[in-house]
């Protein structure tokens, strides 16, 4: 993949949620209620205080909760009280954001471990994540080629993780993990009400939003999962590893792909390039095995072969990594 063209970060983060306790309390409580179930029997088995919106300007919010002992904040502080958020910030300027937020509301901003335990003793453990969007912008040259990757990735499969799509604007795939996510950002922009000069550009750079769900099962796995671990770098490298599948080349047209695959894989591959139904040929330990073995050659025989369709590969090998263009007005976003 080519190098980012503009300033600023080619990833970004797009969400945050992220939780501190106190172990010393008397925090001022910032709650939107209470939330309680009750069983059959009338005794109040679950109670969950329920986060407060805090508005900005231009229509955004997020939302955060304090309970006396635990601070909370959900919601996308890069693009707080800003009228765009085609492009936005980085890991340590998004915590920075938030940090802001929090203090504006007269709340202790986010500590990493090392700072809590310094401040409030042992028991603090600084700042807990439960869910970072990592994001990055895409060009595909035009609107129409946009649509293009989006209709090829609609017809990718993801193992082990569930798809869904809405015509040539979205596509995504998702499990209790992560959730990987496409769309044509001009078309978003468009349908939220995004500013004129900006939707332009979108729209005639063609550009594709990927994003990155990484809930708190991963961010566990990943050791993301405190606030004090997380960098840039590491964002970008698990972004990276996640959407290889949006990123590879779809190699199905090429005239000597049966002579690259291994031999015994052979007659699979050109029984599918021949347009014939897989599922019914294999029995489903053969199918996944091969399956995972031909994707490393662009095929996946999971997926039906459709002969007359657009190739779209080039569109898709090609597509570059944006960062914001040099007229993009940040003291105007921040």
């Amino acid at each position: 993949m080519k190098q980012a063209k503009g300033g600023g970060n080619a990833v970004f983060v797009d969400w945050l949620t992220a939780t501190e306790y106190h172990p010393e309390g008397g925090l001022p409580l910032f709650l939107d209620g209470v939330q309680a179930t009750f069983d059959a029997a009338g005794n109040c088995r679950f109670e969950r205080a329920l986060a407060a919106r805090v508005v900005g300007s231009y229509d955004t919010s997020v939302r955060v909760r304090c309970d006396g002992f635990r601070v909370s904040l959900i919601g996308n502080p890069g693009r707080f009280s800003r009228p765009d958020n085609l492009f936005n910030f980085g890991w340590l300027d998004t915590w920075a954001k938030a940090d802001g937020i929090l203090e504006a509301l007269g709340l202790p901003a986010f500590r990493d471990r090392a700072c809590a335990v310094a401040q409030s003793g042992e028991q603090a453990e600084g700042a807990r994540v439960s869910r970072i969007d990592v994001t990055g912008n895409y060009a595909a040259g035009s609107d129409a080629q946009a649509r293009a990757v989006i209709r090829w990735l609609s017809g990718r499969s993801v193992a082990r993780m569930k798809r869904g799509f809405a015509g040539d604007e979205s596509v995504w795939f998702s499990n209790t993990r992560h959730m990987l996510k496409a769309y044509r950002k001009g078309a978003e922009m468009k349908a939220h009400g995004g500013m004129d000069e900006l939707i332009a550009y979108a729209e005639g750079a063609g550009i594709v939003r990927v994003e990155v769900e990484l809930k708190r099962r991963l961010l566990g796995e990943l050791g993301l999962d405190e606030i004090g671990n997380v960098t840039d770098q590491k964002l970008a490298d698990v972004f990276r590893e996640q959407t290889e599948v949006f990123r590879a080349v779809d190699r199905s047209e090429e005239p000597d792909i049966i002579a690259a695959i291994p031999a015994r894989y052979r007659t699979t591959a050109a029984a599918w390039l021949a347009g014939q139904d897989i599922r019914m040929m294999l029995s489903n330990g053969t199918l996944y095995r091969q399956a995972r073995i031909l994707r490393e050659y662009g095929i996946d025989i999971l997926e039906p072969r459709n002969i007359k369709q657009f190739p779209v590969k080039v569109r898709v090998v090609e597509l570059e990594p944006l960062t914001a263009p040099s007229w993009y007005d940040w003291k105007r976003a921040a």
